[in-house]
C-alpha cells in the first residue's frame, strides 16, 4: 500500500503530512542558503529556492528542467554528464571552496554540499549552497594584515623572513647567489616634521612603487616599518664577485630612481637613501643574520656619506660585538667603581693655578687606562652618560668640599663637562643642587662646561635651567666655541661666564692665518660681551704669547700640565699658587 493511500485512509496522518510539507516549504523558501533539488534519474533541476536564484542571477523558470552541466554557474564542479554520474555514485559530496559563476559572469565562492536520498520512490539529489564570499574577504583581509604592510601593500617582516628563507634554500639548491639590500631613507624625519605625516605616508607609498619597478620578477620588496625597506634579489651569478656586481647595478638603479623628485600634491620634494647589502649562498646564511648584516652595512653607509650602497664587511660585525661587550663592561665598571677623575690645571698669567677641568678615565681590568674618546660616545648612545655624568658631578663637588678646608687650595674651581643629553634631563637642576648640598659645597667653585650642540633644540628650557643654577652661584663656560652651532643672538642672552677657545684653533694659531683671525675674533667677541676667556690645547710658549697679546690670559694645556691624578694635580697646584 502506497504512503498516499495510507494517508487517504488516515486523516490525521494526512494532516501531519501536509503540515510537514508546509513547514519544509517555508524553510525552503526562506533559507539563507541556496537549495537546489535534482532528479537523480533525469539529472534535471526540479526546484531552486529564492536565495539561490537571487545569488546566481537566474530566474526560477530559467533553472527548471536544466542539467547542471548546461549552466555555466556549475562548470567548475560538474562540467559534463559523466561528472554528474560521479556525483550520483558518491552520494555525499562536499566542496569547502567552490567557485560559481553568476549569470552576469561574476565569480563567487561557495560551500557546496550534496546528498542523495529517496522521497516517495524518487531518488533526489539535494544541493546546499552557502555563499562564503564575505568570509573569504575576511580571511584575505586577515592574511593581508598578517603578511603585508597596510600602507604600501608590500610584504611585511613576517612574510619577508619566509621568502628570504625560501630564497636561501633555492640558492643552495641551484648553486647560485642571492643578495639582501637593506634600505633606509635619508632625512625622512625632516619631511615628517615639516610637511606632516600624511606627506610622509605618501612618500613611503611612492618609494614602495619605485622599488618594485626597479627589481626583477621573482625578487621581493618588503617594508619593515618606518622608512626601512628590504629587497631580496634571487638568481644572481654563481660567482660571488659577479653576484656583487649584479647587486651593485640594481642598487645603483634603485638609488637613481629614488633620487628623482616626488610629487607631494602641492609641491615636489627629493629624498636620498642609504643601502646596505650582503650576499648569501651558504647553508650557514640564516635570514635574521642576513638582515643584521645588511642593516650594519646600511648604518656604515650613513656614517660615510649616505646616498650610496655599502656591502657588508665582517669587520662591521666584529665592531658591533665589541661595542656590545664594551657596553656590558661599562655597566659593570659603574658598579665596580672603575672610573677615576683626572685633573688638568687651568692657569692665568705666567702659570698661577686657578682651577682645573675634571676629566674621567676608565681603569679597565684588561685594557688599562681608557681615555674618554674610547667610551664616552658609547655612553651617550646607551644612556650610560647619565649615571656616569652624575658620578663625575658628585665626585667633583665632593673634592671641592675637601679643598674648602685647605687654605692653599680652597679657592680652586672645578670645571665639569656636561653632555647635552644629561643637561636636558628634567631633574638636572635638582641633581646639581643635591650634589652641592650633600657636602655643603660652595656653588661658586663649580663651573659647568657646555657645548654648542646644546643650543640646537628647546633653547628656552636650556636657558631657564642655566638661570636657575646661575642664581645659586654656579658658573658656565661654553666649550669648543666656534666649532659648531654658534648663534650670537642666543650667546648674548645666555647667562655665560666664559668662552673657551677650542684646541683646533690654538693648534695651528702660529701657522694658519685663518685660525689666528678666528681666535682674535673670538677673543674680541668675549670682551665685548663681558665674558672671561680661556684657551685650551696650549702646548708651546709661543702659542701662550700669541694669545696673551691678543687679549686671552687664561690657559689650559700640556705646556702647563697634562691631565693627572688628584695627588699629582694637588702637588702641581701648590707649587703654582
Amino acid at each position: 500500500m502506497s504512503a498516499q493511500r495510507q494517508y487517504n485512509r488516515d486523516p490525521a496522518a494526512l494532516k501531519a503530512l501536509r503540515m510537514s510539507e508546509g513547514r519544509y516549504r517555508r524553510l525552503f523558501e526562506t533559507a539563507r542558503d541556496g537549495i537546489l533539488l535534482l532528479n537523480a534519474s533525469t539529472s534535471q533541476i526540479e526546484d531552486a529556492n529564492p536565495f539561490l536564484t537571487e545569488l546566481l542571477g537566474y530566474s526560477h523558470t530559467e533553472l527548471m528542467g536544466k542539467h547542471l552541466w548546461e549552466l555555466g554557474a556549475f562548470s567548475d564542479a560538474i562540467e559534463n554528464r559523466d561528472k554528474f554520474a560521479e556525483l550520483q555514485t558518491l552520494g555525499y559530496v562536499r566542496y569547502d571552496d567552490l567557485p560559481l559563476v553568476t549569470k552576469a559572469g561574476k565569480r563567487i565562492a561557495v560551500e557546496f554540499v550534496s546528498n542523495v536520498y529517496e522521497c516517495e520512490g524518487v531518488t533526489v539529489i539535494q544541493c546546499n549552497i552557502r555563499d562564503i564570499s564575505a568570509r573569504k574577504r575576511s580571511e584575505e583581509r586577515i592574511y593581508e594584515l598578517a603578511f603585508f604592510d597596510p600602507l604600501t601593500s608590500l610584504p611585511n617582516r613576517t612574510l619577508l623572513l619566509d621568502r628570504l628563507s625560501q630564497a636561501v634554500i633555492s640558492a643552495l639548491r641551484n648553486k647560485v647567489c642571492g643578495a639582501v639590500l637593506f634600505l633606509d631613507l635619508d632625512q625622512f624625519k625632516a619631511i615628517n616634521d615639516i610637511q606632516g605625516h600624511d606627506a610622509g605616508d605618501l612618500l613611503l607609498q611612492q618609494v614602495g612603487m619605485r622599488l618594485k619597478a626597479c627589481v626583477r620578477e621573482g625578487d621581493t620588496v618588503a617594508r619593515l616599518g618606518g622608512d626601512e625597506f628590504v629587497v631580496v634579489l634571487e638568481r644572481l651569478h654563481d660567482c660571488r664577485q659577479e653576484a656583487a656586481t649584479q647587486a651593485q647595478e640594481i642598487g645603483d638603479k634603485i638609488l637613481a630612481s629614488l633620487n628623482q623628485p616626488y610629487n607631494m600634491g602641492t609641491s615636489d620634494c627629493r629624498v636620498t637613501a642609504s643601502i646596505g647589502a650582503t650576499l648569501f649562498s651558504l647553508a650557514t646564511d640564516l635570514p635574521e643574520d642576513l638582515l643584521k648584516q645588511a642593516d650594519l652595512a646600511m648604518y656604515k653607509c650613513k656614517e660615510t656619506g649616505r646616498n650610496r650602497l655599502q656591502f657588508f664587511d665582517p669587520a662591521m660585525q666584529s665592531a658591533v660585538l665589541e661595542r656590545g661587550e664594551l657596553e656590558i663592561q661599562m655597566r659593570q665598571a659603574l658598579q665596580a667603581q672603575q672610573f677615576e677623575l683626572y685633573y688638568q690645571a687651568q692657569v692665568v698669567g705666567s702659570g698661577r693655578v686657578t682651577g682645573a677641568e675634571v676629566l674621567v678615565r676608565w681603569r679597565h681590568p684588561q685594557r688599562g687606562l681608557l681615555l674618554p674618546a674610547d667610551f664616552i660616545p658609547l655612553a651617550e648612545e646607551t644612556g650610560l652618560i647619565l649615571p656616569l655624568g652624575n658620578w663625575v658631578l658628585e665626585s667633583a663637588c665632593q673634592q671641592l668640599a675637601r679643598w674648602s678646608a685647605d687654605p692653599v687650595l680652597s679657592h680652586i674651581t672645578l670645571a665639569v663637562n656636561v653632555s647635552a643629553y644629561q643637561f636636558r634631563q628634567i631633574n638636572f637642576v635638582e641633581q646639581v643642587m643635591a650634589a652641592l648640598d650633600k657636602l655643603d659645597t660652595d656653588p661658586i667653585r663649580l663651573k659647568l662646561e657646555l657645548t654648542e650642540s646644546l643650543l640646537v633644540d628647546d633653547v628656552a628650557t636650556i636657558m631657564e635651567k642655566m638661570f636657575t643654577l646661575k642664581a645659586k652661584g654656579v658658573s658656565f663656560s661654553l666649550d669648543d666655541f666656534g666649532t659648531g652651532y654658534s648663534s650670537l643672538a642666543y650667546l648674548k642672552r645666555m647667562p655665560l661666564d666664559q668662552l673657551k677657545v677650542d684646541r683646533s684653533f690654538v693648534k695651528d694659531i702660529l701657522s694658519d692665518h685663518q685660525n689666528a683671525s678666528i681666535t682674535r675674533t673670538i677673543i674680541a667677541l668675549a670682551q665685548s660681551l663681558g665674558l672671561s676667556l680661556i684657551a685650551e690645547g696650549v702646548e708651546m710658549e709661543a702659542q701662550r704669547d700669541f694669545l696673551a697679546e691678543a687679549g686671552c690670559h687664561a690657559y689650559q694645556g700640556h705646556y702647563y700640565s697634562k691631565a693627572v691624578p688628584l695627588a699629582d694635580f694637588e702637588n702641581y697646584a701648590r707649587g703654582g699658587i
